[in-house]
């Protein structure tokens, strides 16, 4: 394994363009993540702002129906002032004619009336006639103003009041005005942001793609022969390369011992998944490193140097159950997954690496496997 990390460290110190894509995607990847926080921000924002806007139009609405009640009573009062307009009127021509009848008459048709009463008894009940008719006459014109300043006051009070509700409505008007506007600034940074966070991610997946094609470049592409049925998924999630390296020398022990799997390079922190159902063990320690095992229906697959341990325990396919590192006796070379299969039964003829080996130990060959899937 030291020998295959030494020389991905000198084809990656060769090749400055992989580094500079390393880079461009991290920076990019981390511009992307501050825009998804931004927009998460800036939709929270915007949604609160709809919420004092539905508010205010819930206020409009109920103050828009007090006006048009308080517009009601003004409209019937209105009425009845016409009413009693009428009345008076009526009554004002009746004291116009008893005016005329009086002045035609003269003062003398009333003293003329008093001094032909036949008695005191007489007089002093033709004293209470005058007076009372008097008294009448004053009454109802009275009564007949008071109506009507009363009907004025009323007026004057709903005016008022309809007043005080226009001008209330207008200033809610003037609120609502103002937070659609910062609605619609903030809906329009939302969808700027939206539109940044799609340039983003298109620019992230395709420097994803150059990382990718740049590793294979370096360490060798994945074609072969594929065999399908073993693996559900590549138990690297994210760019990756790999070769057929199975029974390659490595010079860890004395004397060299063969390779007894497939490293799968990849950047650090790329997750490393369960390529099938099953449970994830810790398998940590020796030469690999962090380590993990997933034990499965046809065997179990082991995954080394990793940068750090995920889920344990049950597992389905696609689970990430660690993610890419140098540990182990790969400190200080090119991140990888060390990942071999051991099946439960070995296959008659399993297939045979560039080195002449078929079978390492319990494990076999995992390139084959590894095309079906990666």
């Amino acid at each position: 394994m030291v020998l295959a990390a030494v020389f991905v460290l000198t084809a990656s110190l060769t090749l400055p363009g992989r580094a500079d894509t390393g880079s461009q995607l991290a920076s990019a990847q981390a511009k992307l993540n501050k825009l998804i926080s931004q927009i998460e921000a800036a939709t929270k924002a915007k949604d609160a702002l709809q919420v004092q806007l539905n508010a205010l139009a819930k206020q409009m609405s109920a103050m828009q129906v007090q006006i048009e009640q308080v517009a009601t009573q003004i409209a019937q009062t209105q009425h009845d002032i016409d009413v009693t307009l009428t009345q008076i009127q009526a009554q004002q021509g009746v004291l116009d004619q008893r005016a005329r009848l009086v002045y035609e008459a003269g003062p003398a048709s009333t003293l003329e009336f008093l001094l032909s009463s036949q008695s005191m008894g007489d007089l002093s009940d033709r004293l209470q006639i005058v007076d009372a008719a008097a008294a009448s006459d004053e009454d109802i014109i009275q009564q007949l103003q008071d109506l009507e300043n009363g009907l004025n006051a009323k007026q004057q009070t709903l005016q008022s009041q309809q007043a005080v509700f226009a001008g209330r409505q207008k200033k809610l008007q003037s609120a609502q005005n103002k937070l659609q506007t910062q609605w619609n600034q903030q809906n329009a940074i939302v969808t700027q942001l939206a539109t940044d966070r799609q340039k983003a991610e298109s620019l992230v997946a395709k420097l994803k793609k150059k990382q990718a094609a740049e590793l294979a470049a370096a360490f060798g592409g994945s074609s072969g022969p594929a065999i399908g049925g073993v693996f559900v998924t590549c138990p690297v999630r994210g760019p990756h390369a790999y070769s057929d390296d199975f029974g390659a020398p490595r010079y860890t022990t004395n004397p060299p011992h063969p390779h007894g799997g497939n490293d799968i390079f990849a950047p650090r922190g790329t997750p490393v998944v369960a390529p099938f159902d099953g449970t994830a063990v810790n398998g940590s320690g020796g030469l690999g490193g962090l380590a993990v095992n997933v034990y499965g229906a046809l065997g179990y697959v082991y995954n080394a140097h990793l940068d750090r341990i995920g889920t344990l325990g049950p597992v389905t396919a696609g689970t990430v159950i660690g993610w890419v590192g140098n540990t182990g006796d790969a400190a200080g070379g090119a991140t990888h997954d060390h990942f071999e299969f051991h099946p439960s039964v070995i296959p008659p003829h399993p297939w045979k690496s560039p080195y002449g080996y078929r079978v390492v130990g319990t494990g076999i060959d995992p390139y084959p496997y590894l095309n079906s899937v990666c």
